[in-house]
């Protein structure tokens, strides 16, 4: 029972996420999670990359761990988190329209979408019973570092966090 308790309190103890940021140079496979003392806590980085394989994505902070990956290879419009025995789903909520998804863990459920219709350099959340959490650009069209504003509850944890860093992440880089 202890160790649930620890698990959950970790979950939920990611209010210290500030930002994050591509690792090396131009490279949009390794990325850097900052906390509040603008140091790297964690990261996020794909998980084959010298194959070029952007399907699968690991990630840790502090002692949190999990994977992100598409359901089905050949369908880029759902993926799903894993992570201290959650499983997330991120489903683009229209065809070919990737600045809207929905994330679920079947039972609670937010939307996150670019808050301009084709401009990737901002997302937010779009559930006002579960607080804010934004995600913007350091510096207007440059997708290499990120801010993040939270005031998000309870209801948002650790993994609905991760989902949303993963999509702006994602959806916002260039793909070599």
């Amino acid at each position: 029972m202890l160790c649930s308790t620890i698990t959950w309190a970790q979950q939920n103890d990611f209010q210290d996420i500030t930002a994050f940021g591509i690792t090396y140079g131009d490279d949009f496979t390794d990325w850097s999670l900052y906390g509040d003392d603008e140091q790297p806590e964690g990261n996020l980085k794909i998980r084959w990359p010298y194959q070029n394989d952007w399907t699968e994505w690991d990630f840790r902070y502090g002692d949190i761990t999990g994977q992100i990956k598409l359901r089905n290879k050949s369908d880029v419009r759902i993926w799903e988190l894993r992570s201290g025995g959650k499983v997330l789903t991120m489903k683009a909520i229209y065809p070919d329209d990737f600045n809207q998804w929905r994330i679920t863990d079947d039972s609670y459920t937010i939307n996150f979408q670019t808050k301009y219709t084709n401009l990737y350099d901002g997302w937010e959340m779009s559930a006002s019973k579960s607080g804010s959490f934004n995600v913007y650009t350091q510096w207007e069209m440059d997708p290499r570092d990120w801010i993040i504003q939270d005031k998000s509850n309870d209801k948002v944890t650790f993994p609905f966090k991760m989902a949303m860093i993963f999509i702006a992440s994602y959806y916002s880089s260039p793909k070599y």
